[in-house]
């Protein structure tokens, strides 16, 4: 299962539905002990509503991090290296799957792209000490996966980055919902548009400068890079083997896949704000080059 070029990296193991489903406790709140919605439940309730819009995805995959381990009661005076499997509990704080729906693909500047719906959950979200009825929290993304750096190309529009929800079939609604009003060509005609834009090594500079600037600067977007994303950037646009700079200039659709591939690094609980962050830098470049509108980063 393990992939060089997974769509996150960062502190992530991949595992499979199945472990998950058979190994994994499920967190309860503390109130009344009802079991939260399982990190299994999520993953086969998205199946489900994509079959029913009649989408057949490829099996999930599946990323884990931050493991919560325990012990049975009877093992409680055991040393760690004494237990045994079935007296060790674990389940993973925060999890993240993708499903690539092979029936929809594209080619964008010579890169082969498919349809990808995913979802990401972090137990961390939710307030484990109330009851049943208590919301909890999930984010989930429909959008475009390059077959070449499996880097996932997601915009506002095929995100939602808040759902509070107590029930899988109001899960099932929202990703119906959400792939209802998503419009996948609208989607691939803005990448596709992406490769006619260009900034020179200089214009480039100055954009991450900007962008390091703006988290200081009164008035200024709310969106940005950090810095690790940055210097990824910057690597990638001089050593980058799929999109880095040519003949002193760089594609909005070369810069756009370093920025998401710089997202990679990042936490599962925020991957996905930053996926959706590289769609709206690059929207703003493309703006300003496009018509002559000011953009603060090129300011």
């Amino acid at each position: 299962m393990e992939n060089h070029n997974s769509f996150i990296v960062a502190n992530t193991l991949p595992i499979t539905l199945q472990e998950i489903h058979d190994k994994h406790i499920i967190p309860v709140f503390a109130k009344d002990n009802a079991p939260l919605i399982s990190q299994s439940q999520i993953i086969e309730t998205a199946l489900s509503a994509l079959s029913a819009l009649g989408y057949a995805p490829d099996e999930p995959q599946i990323r884990v991090s931050h493991p919560i381990m325990g012990r049975t009661p009877d093992a409680r005076f055991k040393q760690p290296k004494e237990l045994l499997p079935h007296e060790i509990t674990l389940y993973y704080e925060r999890m993240m799957f993708l499903l690539k729906i092979p029936q929809v693909r594209s080619t964008v500047n010579g890169q082969e792209l498919s349809l990808v719906v995913g979802g990401i959950k972090s137990y961390s979200w939710d307030n484990l000490g109330r009851d049943h009825k208590a919301q909890q929290h999930f984010k989930f993304f429909v959008g475009f996966q390059v077959f070449v750096c499996s880097n996932l190309c997601v915009s506002s529009d095929g995100a939602v980055l808040e759902l509070k929800v107590n029930s899988p079939n109001l899960i099932a609604a929202q990703i119906t919902e959400m792939m209802e009003v998503y419009n996948p060509e609208k989607h691939l005609n803005w990448l596709e548009d992406l490769k006619n834009y260009d900034l020179t090594t200089s214009q480039f500079a100055h954009f991450l400068g900007r962008a390091s600037m703006q988290p200081y600067v009164k008035d200024s977007p709310d969106y940005s890079l950090s810095t690790t994303q940055a210097n990824s950037v910057v690597k990638g646009y001089y050593a980058g083997p799929h999109f880095g700079h040519k003949e002193d200039q760089i594609s909005l659709w070369n810069l756009y896949n370093l920025i998401t591939e710089s997202s990679k690094g990042a936490y599962i609980d925020g991957f996905l704000d930053r996926n959706v962050t590289g769609s709206k830098l690059v929207e703003d470049l493309r703006l300003s080059l496009n018509q002559g509108s000011p953009s603060w980063f090129l300011n």
